[in-house]
């Protein structure tokens, strides 16, 4: 019985020493360290609240503590404004890369608010602003404004908490936020729409829309602009001609089926054999989490190469855990050791690791998604055709 008990002492001591080495409290009074840049950004400001937060990870046993400030402001187009942030969370870069975050971030919504109400709100009344609002307003209509923050890493957020050249928040303008920091802001345009003289007024909005938008972004590309039905074929896709300031759209449909005759050569590949298990392309495997695998795998004229469209179907088989965007507009995100990928399918495709710079040489759309040899390097595979069979072999490294 002594014996249990001293098991159950040493037991508890371990796990107690366990429970220490896994909290995290942070302490830095960011109100002292970056007093000089609040002033400088700010203005005049008031400090209305200020707590200490406790915060518990999933899963246990980490844990933690922070502190958490909320400043009232007014800004130079005369709004009250209250600027919230942490000691803790957002970037690990550091303390001056984790306030330069939530600086960003703020000035990313103060920016999102401006265009809404200089731009949006001309053509679109309030309820038909928004991702899912025209499942509900009458005019089965809806354009949503999606943040695209600077893809840079710690260093560069640092620099927009620089006391004497940094971020201004008082009076922040999209332009500057845009052409000077790096930002940018994308427009999702979704209808119900069924009835072609509607359909045409709405994408006259579009193209008065873009063109608004168009001011506050120096050498500013409209390609491409898409809008989606209530069907994945449905819609249209848009491009832009600067120089004659004119838009050119063929339906949805037209444009998914012209992708299919790149340079009239894009063949396209029934199967794949992922570690020795075949799959068939466009086929639904329930079981293992997986609808309408792949999508399309086809060769590329371009790139010399066979490409998968959906290929993160590929890679949840696997065995990676792959983070999905709610309604398909975020980053998909996934690690393979000390990496961490992302891609990007909203207009044109963008593959970045860790945080860098689009790593993509063609574009994602054109050819039909990744390429084989991207597809290695983002997930520590082989890829090779077998031409006997016209099957991509996939094997883990």
């Amino acid at each position: 019985m002594r014996k249990r008990s001293i098991y159950i002492l040493l037991l508890f001591l371990i796990l107690s020493q366990f429970m220490v080495g896994c909290s995290e409290h942070y302490k830095t009074d960011f109100l002292k360290k970056f007093d000089s840049y609040l002033s400088y950004s700010l203005g005049d400001f008031e400090v209305v609240d200020a707590e200490t937060i406790k915060w518990r990870a999933d899963p246990l046993p980490v844990r933690g503590s922070g502190l958490r400030w909320v400043l009232a402001f007014t800004d130079d187009r005369g709004f009250d404004r209250e600027f919230t942030f942490k000691n803790y969370g957002y970037t690990q870069g550091g303390d001056q890369s984790n306030f330069g975050y939530a600086v960003m971030e703020y000035a990313m919504n103060l920016c999102e608010e401006q265009i809404t109400t200089d731009v949006l709100l001309k053509y679109f009344h309030t309820d038909e602003i928004g991702l899912q609002e025209y499942r509900t307003n009458e005019t089965k209509i809806s354009v949503a404004l999606i943040n695209e923050y600077p893809p840079k890493g710690d260093d560069y957020y640092a620099n927009f908490v620089d006391p004497q050249k940094g971020l201004q928040l008082k009076s922040i303008h999209p332009k500057q936020l845009i052409n000077d920091w790096g930002a940018s802001y994308n427009f999702l345009f979704h209808t119900l729409i069924d009835n072609d003289d509607q359909m045409k007024e709405f994408m006259a909005k579009i193209e008065l829309v873009l063109r608004d938008y168009a001011k506050y972004v120096n050498n500013y590309d409209l390609l491409p602009i898409e809008v989606n039905g209530e069907n994945y074929e449905d819609g249209y896709h848009g491009t832009y001609n600067k120089e004659t300031d004119s838009f050119t759209w063929i339906t949805k449909k037209d444009y998914l089926e012209s992708l299919k005759y790149i340079d009239g050569n894009l063949k396209k590949i029934e199967k794949v054999i992922i570690n020795g298990k075949e799959y068939l392309v466009n086929k639904t495997y329930k079981d293992e989490n997986v609808y309408f695998f792949a999508d399309s795998v086809t060769y590329s004229q371009t790139t010399k190469q066979y490409h998968i469209n959906d290929f993160e179907d590929l890679l949840t088989l696997l065995g990676y855990k792959v983070s999905m965007p709610k309604e398909h507009v975020g980053p998909i995100i996934w690690s393979v050791g000390t990496d961490t990928y992302s891609v990007r399918k909203l207009n044109d495709w963008s593959l970045k690791k860790n945080g860098g710079t689009n790593l993509l040489k063609y574009s994602g759309h054109e050819c039909g998604g990744i390429s084989q040899s991207d597809f290695e390097m983002l997930s520590n595979t082989t890829v090779y055709m077998d031409k006997e069979t016209w099957t991509l072999v996939v094997n883990s490294n």
